[in-house]
This record gives structure tokens, C-alpha cells and sequence, in this order.
């Protein structure tokens, strides 16, 4: 009896575990450069991870899992029709802020830039 209150506690607790585990992240390539927080990031593939469920999220862009920015960001849940694509505004100097990236289900929109015009990741 001992050993099967031990095992449904253990069952009990290894959807909390998994749960505490799940990362919230995804992919995204960019077609030009980009900035954000300050930071500019070159074309390429990258992968995006946030902290917390939302809406407040803070960002973090990795690549090759090197951390290469952080920024805070608003998590909106929702078909977007999209899926890895990304919007980004005209700056100064010809850069291009970061404002959007979409996912099939969600975006996440950076506090940093409103507006701008939209590109599709590859």
C-alpha cells in the first residue's frame, strides 16, 4: 500500500514537471538585417524564446544557442494566418526595427517599434 501511495504521488507530479520543462519558443529567419533593443541581427535563421505566458513576455534571440538580444515583448494569442514571418519598420540610418513575429498561433509584438511594413521569413 506504501509503495502505490509513492507511485500516485510521482504520477501526480510528472505532468508539473513537464509543464515547468516546456519551453516557449520558436523559429524565425530573417531576410535582412534587423535591429532590436539597439542590437542589430544579421539575415539568417534564428531561434526565439520567451519567459512567462504572457501578455508580458521578455524575448530572448538566439542563435547556434548564443543569446544575441533580450526584449520585452507582448505575447497575443491567435490564428495569424502566418508562420514564421516577421514586420519590421523603417529606422534611422536604413535599419529596420523589429515589430512583429508571427507564428500560425501567435505573435509576439516588441514594445520598441509600432507600424512598419511587413516581410516573409523563407
Amino acid at each position: 500500500m506504501k509503495y502505490k501511495a509513492i507511485l500516485a504521488i510521482i504520477l501526480m507530479m510528472a505532468p508539473v514537471a513537464l509543464l515547468a520543462a516546456q519551453k516557449n519558443s520558436g523559429s524565425v529567419t530573417f531576410s535582412e538585417t534587423v535591429t532590436v533593443n539597439g542590437t542589430q541581427i544579421p539575415p539568417g535563421d534564428y531561434r526565439v524564446e520567451w519567459q512567462r505566458t504572457g501578455p508580458s513576455v521578455e524575448v530572448t534571440i538566439l542563435k547556434a544557442g548564443k543569446v544575441l538580444v533580450s526584449s520585452p515583448a507582448t505575447l497575443v494569442t491567435g490564428k495569424t494566418g502566418l508562420d514564421g514571418a516577421f514586420e519590421a519598420k523603417d529606422g534611422e540610418n536604413d535599419s529596420h526595427i523589429l515589430n512583429v513575429i508571427d507564428w500560425a498561433n501567435l505573435s509576439l509584438r516588441f514594445d520598441q517599434a509600432k507600424g512598419g511594413t511587413a516581410n516573409t521569413a523563407e
